[in-house]
């Protein structure tokens, strides 16, 4: 299930996008009450879930409110001189569905504020954040899904791969991503899709290398060659820019493979191909391309995906321009009874920075493995709380042996929906 955000910051970069969902919105297209895919908070190792399927309630909104008692053992994700912490959470949610015709529409606004008993100076965390989807099916053949998630966060997202690992102070972020299905004959379609993503840093010193801003286009010409099998031919522009750092890139990739849908519940995917870098104030490069994922739906409520990707991408090291990773992500969600569901979630990040990416003289060539893990379970007590426990692992291992750090965190809490 996957979610969008949308806050009211005065942003220029922002306008953009407001102004072309605000056209969708007066189009008179009507909404349907399906929510299946609204909003849920960013996984990130201090972010309360809120609850999210909409479609389990047919009022045109749910109120949820969340409450949690934890322990993290470094709160300031440090090598050494570790300091753990007893955490109080609070985190309410309301979540919004505007039904019409051939739309879909679903906004969910959040809050949350993490006290820690054991932080020197400030013991607040504070996160802010609004989601926003809209999905229109101009017919049964071209669609419009808009999504946008943006919001105030205070703890760094491993689990998304976004960011800096560390902890480095408040900062905004904004995720926005609009794709266009268009089947233009029963053999041959289409996916177009643009997304930009943008960093803004409250300390100036980490905001002066880490401040981004990150434009990503693609094109899927998608031929049926059997019933279940479709091949792709496929590009992809990526184009990254920081406020002041001069360490950003544009990379171009092509690639070719296959979709195939094994079961109604199992669809499989891959892509190969290259990728040509051309870093700034460096020299282009050339690195393969590739990509696996297989999404399986278990049953009515449970779900397995996988995904694996070997490219480029951005880094927070400041002496390189981006990282040639390879990524593993996996998500999890199982009921065990109709009362109780556990759920996991882990990436492993390995990446390979060599003298292509790294400013000249600026450092040497290096590894570095990042592991990310949020695993749990949830009790239904009746309609209107439920329990919860977890467990989330923060580690990285770097060459770089400065950056390493390794954060467990543990919580118990209840949920109130309404």
């Amino acid at each position: 299930m996957q979610k969008v955000a949308f806050m009211p910051f005065s942003m220029p970069r922002y306008h953009l996008f407001i102004g072309l969902v605000t056209c969708c919105l007066l189009s008179s297209i009507r909404l349907s009450p399906a929510m299946d895919e609204t909003a849920v908070v960013p996984i990130s190792p201090t972010t309360i879930t809120q609850a999210s399927d909409g479609s389990d309630n047919k009022r045109p909104f749910i109120i949820t409110a969340t409450l949690r008692q934890g322990y993290d053992d470094n709160i300031f994700t440090n090598k050494n001189n570790k300091v753990g912490s007893m955490t109080t959470d609070i985190a309410p949610s309301i979540l919004f569905d505007f039904p019409m015709d051939q739309t879909d529409l679903s906004i969910r606004i959040s809050g949350g504020l993490t006290y820690y008993y054991e932080r020197s100076g400030d013991s607040l965390d504070k996160m802010a954040e609004m989601v926003l989807r809209y999905n229109h099916s101009f017919s049964e053949r071209f669609n419009l899904d808009l999504r946008d998630r943006i919001g105030y966060y205070s703890q760094p997202d491993v689990l998304n791969g976004g960011g800096t690992p560390f902890r480095a102070g408040g900062y905004i972020n904004n995720v926005a991503t609009a794709d266009f299905t268009a089947q233009w004959t029963p053999l041959f379609s289409t996916v177009t899709t643009y997304s930009n993503s943008f960093y803004d840093y409250q300390n100036d010193a980490i905001a002066a290398g880490q401040n981004s801003d990150e434009n990503i286009g693609t094109e899927d010409f998608r031929f049926a060659v059997l019933p279940k099998v479709n091949l792709v031919f496929g590009g992809i522009i990526d184009n990254i820019s920081y406020d002041t750092a001069q360490r950003g890139y544009t990379s171009y990739t092509g690639n070719v493979g296959i979709d195939w849908q094994a079961l109604p519940s199992l669809s499989i995917g891959g892509r190969v191909g290259a990728t040509v870098t051309m870093p700034d104030h460096l020299d282009s490069s050339v690195s393969p391309y590739g990509s696996v994922g297989v999404d399986w739906r278990l049953g009515a409520r449970s779900t397995l995906n996988f995904n694996y990707a070997h490219n480029v991408v951005p880094t927070d090291v400041l002496a390189a321009t981006g990282q040639v990773a390879d990524r593993f992500t996996l998500r999890f969600s199982y009921d065990v009874t109709p009362s109780i569901t556990v759920h996991a979630q882990g990436i492993i990040t390995h990446s390979e920075y060599t003298q292509s990416l790294i400013q000249a003289s600026a450092a040497p060539n290096f590894t570095e493995n990042v592991y990310g893990i949020d695993t749990g379970f949830s009790y239904h007590f009746n309609p209107h709380f439920d329990f919860e426990g977890g467990y989330l692992f923060s580690d990285i291992s770097s060459q770089e042996s400065f950056r390493d750090y390794t954060r467990n965190q543990v919580y118990l809490g209840v949920r109130g929906t309404y």
